[in-house]
């Protein structure tokens, strides 16, 4: 596998490269999907705060809050029960942008599972964000689908075109993407530049089924992207772009 390049330094091109028109405001990137948002943006934070940058990370739904960065500051309504942070009023959160050299929002919410089906009011993408980036991990791959693994299980069957118990194969990850009911995915209501981002992938075989699903998806939702890209937030390793 090709790793001469971190998974975060090719975000960080990613980012600001998105942002070169953005008319002097600072690269906003909405992650959604589901299976390693939190983890990417908490790298990403840990990262690119070189060169003296301040990064703002901030939920636009719900989003648990990690361990303290220097140079990153959490902003959201914590609520005290949950232990996790809340969303701004968009127009509270575009204020606060400007003051900083990049923004990390998380947009998307899978109670901490690895799959999910998107309900019609998600993912939630500011309009002034500059990139979003779907994130879909390929580990649950020959697992039975059930609700230890998949947010709202019975949309994400008829998103997917599967049934429950059944094991998920890569058309089902297609279909979720781009060849399913033309309803809700990770990518709607996206501004900007649009990334995919194929995680837990580790080793040749994971990359390999990486390939073979950016081949089962369509080439209107392949065009609309401006890459593929499939690594490890966990090891912050990129095994190379999805041709």
């Amino acid at each position: 596998m090709n790793q001469s390049e971190s998974l975060s330094g090719r975000f960080e091109k990613l980012a600001f490269g998105a942002a070169e028109d953005a008319k002097g405001m600072p690269p906003v990137v909405a992650f959604t999907g589901s299976g390693g948002k939190t983890s990417l943006i908490e790298l990403l934070a840990k990262k690119l705060t070189h060169k003296g940058r301040k990064i703002l990370v901030s939920p636009t739904t719900k989003m648990r809050p990690f361990p303290p960065i220097p140079g990153v500051t959490m902003a959201g309504r914590l609520n005290r029960e949950s232990g996790k942070l809340e969303a701004l009023p968009p127009e509270e959160l575009e204020k606060i942008i400007e003051d900083y050299d990049l923004v990390l929002l998380e947009g998307d919410g899978s109670k901490g599972l690895p799959l999910k089906g998107w309900a019609p009011y998600e993912p939630v993408i500011p309009r002034f964000t500059t990139l979003t980036v779907g994130i879909l991990p390929l580990l649950p791959l020959g697992k039975p689908l059930s609700t230890e693994i998949v947010h709202r299980l019975p949309l994400f069957c008829e998103l997917a075109g599967a049934r429950p118990g059944e094991l998920l194969r890569i058309r089902h990850l297609a279909a979720l993407l781009s060849g399913g009911t033309g309803k809700r995915d990770l990518f709607s209501g996206a501004s900007g530049d649009k990334a995919l981002f194929f995680n837990q992938i580790e080793d040749e075989t994971a990359l390999a089924r990486g390939h073979e699903l950016a081949a089962l998806l369509e080439s209107g939702f392949r065009d609309s992207l401006c890459t593929i890209i499939a690594g490890s937030a966990r090891l912050d390793t990129m095994s190379g772009c999805v041709p």
